[in-house]
């Protein structure tokens, strides 16, 4: 089957010989309609500084959304016509899974048949692939995957209503994060960028106040607007240095929050000008229980208008179409972009 793969030397091409996935009774047989690119995953595979990974080539893609065309013997929550999210492939000889939402078909597997027949060790990343409403465009729909992943970030870091919040970096992330902290009621939302469309949209978004950091001193400018410290720093791009500088502008007992992924594996922390007490938090992996536990909160949020998938998928482009794609994520034209398999 046709896929979109990506070799060790971060060449992206399309292939036609993906084996097919075969499915097992608790699994389901996915056709992929479309997968949006991650800004930080997938681009990190293509770059080849993903951490923990290096088994190139793979096939690309963790946002996917599809359509259920067969189901195992013991499938007991899916049935077919189902829309899904985070279909996936196995690895197979000649390719690698980066979950593998770029290929014509996948698969998702009944987490809960499992569970409840006692299956030991039931694939854990199973609970987050769920049932989208059939109304919602898959191509847009596919964003859920990420509004579901922020929000868990977002509790795990520890946003409650009344904070102040600072988020750096307005991709696709960044402006999740904005309209979330808004929902869960933080008081004050600050976020910095040097784009100003981004900033614009995080000003829609519900951001209370944008600061363009290639314009203004963040340090003095946020200590003016928040004299007592942030309860949260958040960094949502992956810049090492942005560690340090949260901890000059967080309060007593305030939080680094590290979301974004950086290449740089290590970093020197200074906290000669923090507060005497301070946690620095990271959250880079989604845990799966915590974004299953998200799905029905963001669904809900989008059914109601509280969250336009608009705001954030901007292009939808045929999966042929992959290198503008992936052109118009690296240059910061695009926030969300996603590349249709199907119609």
């Amino acid at each position: 089957m046709k896929g979109l793969i990506v070799d060790k030397i971060g060449s992206l091409k399309i292939v036609t010989d993906i084996p097919e996935p075969t499915i097992g009774p608790y699994d389901a047989l996915v056709e992929n309609i479309a997968c949006g690119i991650c800004n930080g995953t997938d681009l990190k595979l293509v770059q080849g500084h993903f951490k923990g990974f290096s088994s190139y080539p793979c096939v690309l893609g963790h946002e996917a959304c599809g359509r259920v065309v067969k189901v195992g013997s013991k499938v007991r929550n899916y049935k077919i016509g189902d829309h899904v999210l985070r279909s996936m492939l196995n690895d197979s000889p000649k390719y690698a899974s980066g979950w593998g939402g770029f290929s014509e078909f996948a698969f998702v597997s009944d987490y809960y048949a499992m569970l409840n027949d006692g299956v030991k060790n039931p694939n854990g990343g199973s609970i987050a692939q769920q049932i989208v409403p059939a109304e919602f465009d898959p191509a847009k729909a596919q964003m859920i995957i990420t509004l579901k992943e922020v929000l868990s970030g977002m509790k795990r870091f520890g946003v409650a209503p009344g904070m102040k919040v600072m988020i750096n970096g307005a991709g696709p992330v960044g402006l999740s994060m904005v309209r979330m902290c808004k929902l869960l009621g933080v008081s004050k939302v600050i976020i910095s960028d040097k784009d100003e469309n981004r900033l614009t949209k995080a000003k829609e978004l519900g951001a209370d106040i944008v600061l363009n950091f290639s314009k203004v001193d963040i340090e003095s400018t946020v200590k003016q607007l928040v004299p007592e410290g942030l309860d949260i720093f958040i960094d949502a791009v992956g810049l090492v240095d942005l560690m340090n500088l949260g901890l000059k502008l967080i309060k007593f007992n305030g939080k680094v929050g590290v979301y974004g992924v950086s290449p740089i594996s290590e970093a020197h922390i200074n906290w000669n000008t923090s507060p005497y007490n301070f946690n620095i938090h990271f959250v880079q992996w989604p845990t799966y229980e915590d974004e299953a536990m998200g799905h029905d909160t963001v669904v809900e949020y989008v059914r109601c208008g509280a969250i336009k998938l608009n705001d954030f998928v901007t292009h939808v482009l045929p999966l042929e179409d992959y290198e503008e794609a992936f052109e118009l994520v690296k240059s910061k034209k695009a926030l969300k972009v996603a590349l249709q398999i199907r119609k």
